[in-house]
């Protein structure tokens, strides 16, 4: 009688035992789901933000560029000038 009372002790104590420890996989688990949810969540809101600022940096190199591109075109138009009124001759009409 005794020896059936300690078995089933025994067996009720294992499942409570298993039953903490699945709990506490699947609480371990979810906190682990969620970490990583709002580190996804993070990533994605750093990139999305290095995405917008490579794009208005690369605006700001284009228009810097163009804006280069007309000097050097005006510079060279410029220098042209200079060097036909110093040498005295016109430019030959085509």
């Amino acid at each position: 009688m005794i020896i059936g009372i300690l078995a089933l002790t025994a067996l009720l104590l294992l499942l409570v035992a298993c039953t903490v420890y699945y709990i506490g996989i699947g609480i371990w688990n979810g906190w682990a789901w969620l970490v990583d949810w709002i580190m996804a969540r993070r990533r994605a809101r750093i990139e999305a933000e290095l995405d917008r600022k490579q794009e208005e940096l690369r605006e700001a190199v284009l228009r810097l560029a163009g804006a280069l591109s007309t000097e050097a075109h005006d510079a060279r138009r410029a220098l042209i000038r200079e060097s036909y009124l110093a040498s005295g001759r016109l430019p030959e009409q085509k």
